[in-house]
């Protein structure tokens, strides 16, 4: 008589045992006890009256500096992009002179100090020109004729410099972007007929946009910290406005803490904007 199968064993449970970052928390543990001694070093040095830092925060003068600062920082975002990918597109083109100009203007403005540009745009262009005038052809109509001292006003300076400085490292951006896309998607849409403006505007850009898109974001985040050298020239962005109103009032480290926590909120958008972008077009 055979005997009946046996019952096959019940699987053993494994109890599941995480490892341990030690070093993860003493470098955690560390760091916080360093920034406790340093707030409260502050707090019995008293370096911050809270009640001036309350009564400053929301001043009409620093709000409308926060508001000039976002407006440049924002505008000269769209201004470097649109020239960064112009430059990105020569430097990776065919074209030796084209490549030449791009890289001659990368090494230039990537080279030379944000701040000594928006200085040279706000006293030299008035020195080189004097008057600025724009007119139609052939009707007599005049456009702009004005002194180039009252066109140079210190926020288009100030926009031109940060600008155009931006745009050399966004040209980058855009360049390693481009550089390391699949060249069997271009050859593809070359096969199926796309001219070359249709397969950069089309096929590449799409992809690369969502790319670089981190990269944009991070350097939106110093376009707004950069507005503070306009103060040099007189723009009245939020370092600016405090720093006149502490002249007066000599409340000096309350007033770069608004500053600072005005340019924090600044840089909260910029990365809230980002991961709203990152959501909508995130990477295939």
């Amino acid at each position: 008589m055979s005997s009946a199968p046996e019952e096959p064993a019940a699987p053993e449970t494994f109890r599941v045992v995480r490892r341990r970052q030690w070093g993860a928390w003493v470098v955690g543990a560390v760091t916080l006890a360093l920034l406790l001694l340093l707030a409260r070093a502050g707090v019995e040095a008293r370096i911050v009256n809270p009640e001036t830092f309350r009564h400053y925060l929301f001043d009409l003068e620093i709000l409308i500096g926060v508001k000039n600062a976002f407006l440049i920082g924002t505008l000269s975002l769209f201004i470097a992009t649109a020239v960064g990918i112009v430059v990105a597109l020569f430097r990776l083109s065919r074209n030796p002179i084209l490549v030449a100009v791009s890289a001659g203007y990368v090494c230039l403005f990537r080279g030379v100090p944000m701040l000594i540009q928006i200085l040279f745009w706000f006293n030299a262009l008035p020195m080189m020109f004097q008057t600025i005038r724009i007119a139609i052809p052939f009707t007599g109509i005049t456009l702009v004729n004005a002194l180039m001292v009252d066109v140079v006003t210190p926020f288009r300076a100030a926009l031109l410099g940060i600008s155009l400085a931006e745009a050399a490292y966004l040209s980058e951006i855009v360049r390693g972007a481009v550089a390391s896309f699949d060249r069997g998607q271009i050859l593809a849409a070359q096969a199926l007929g796309m001219r070359g403006h249709q397969v950069v505007t089309r096929v590449v850009m799409p992809q690369v946009s969502r790319a670089i898109l981190p990269s944009i974001s991070n350097e939106y985040i110093n376009l707004m910290k950069s507005t503070s050298l306009a103060m040099t020239i007189g723009y009245l962005e939020v370092l600016r406005v405090v720093t006149n109103i502490y002249y007066t009032t000599l409340e000096v480290v309350e007033l770069l803490c608004v500053a600072a926590f005005w340019y924090l909120v600044l840089g909260a958008f910029a990365t809230l904007l980002q991961t709203i972008l990152e959501r909508l077009y995130p990477n295939r």
